[in-house]
């Protein structure tokens, strides 16, 4: 009866395991920040896009290219290939809110954000699990402080 019992929480805790692990063949981006933003890019910083309750969906990065340039790009880890809303925000002016850059849409992959950006930024992105997201949406968000000043 031992050896029964024994066998059975093994074969219980394997197929715990088993069903834990992600699915074989799971979308990766194809995209990468760099790629995005362009030549001459590099990353400064970036931030996980995650939801209340700690799910990673995305990652928010800064890049810089010299002259004074900055890009910000949402890179999806979820809903990859699906059109959901995304944002990434570029805020170049915390007065004058004309001179901050978004792109938000119903995005597959990305959204990115590009500017001249001579002075402090700050930065920010979502991934959200649906397109128009509505009050039953989940959004999973970064937002940086001010800094990268020149």
């Amino acid at each position: 009866m031992k050896i029964l019992r024994r066998t059975l929480v093994t074969v219980l805790s394997i197929a715990g395991i088993l069903t834990a692990a992600p699915p074989a063949g799971a979308a990766t981006n194809p995209y990468t920040p760099t790629e995005v933003c362009g030549a001459g890019y590099r990353i400064i910083s970036s931030l996980p896009a995650t939801t209340e309750d700690g799910r990673k969906w995305g990652g928010v990065y800064l890049l810089y290219k010299s002259g004074g340039y900055n890009c910000v790009v949402t890179i999806k880890w979820s809903f990859i290939g699906v059109a959901t809303d995304t944002l990434a925000g570029l805020f170049r002016d915390s007065e004058d809110s004309g001179k901050n850059v978004i792109d938000r849409g119903n995005f597959k992959y990305y959204a990115v954000a590009r500017a001249y950006a001579p002075l402090c930024v700050k930065y920010s992105g979502w991934v959200a699990d649906r397109p128009e997201p509505n009050t039953t949406s989940v959004i999973a968000g970064a937002a940086s402080g001010w800094g990268w000043c020149d």
